[in-house]
């Protein structure tokens, strides 16, 4: 399994009243790829997402963005 910024959810089928069909469902990831750069600036500069800060980094460095800095000058 790839690496992941957020847990893997369980999506259920619903049917067009919104109830869940069934036991059938479906497992949402979350790769960094499948975030905006707008959103990995923001989970970058984030305190929560210390532990990711490297994935976020390499993402953006793949995207060739500026890395955000939290450095008053």
């Amino acid at each position: 399994m790839s690496i992941k910024l957020k847990l893997s959810t369980k999506e259920y089928k619903r049917d067009s009243k919104g109830k869940i069909v069934g036991k059938k469902f479906t497992w949402r990831h979350y790769p960094p790829a499948s975030f905006k750069t707008e959103e990995l600036k923001e989970m970058y500069s984030n305190s929560t997402y210390k532990r990711k800060k490297h994935l976020i980094l390499n993402e953006l460095v793949k995207r060739n963005e500026e890395i955000p800095t939290n450095k008053a000058s």
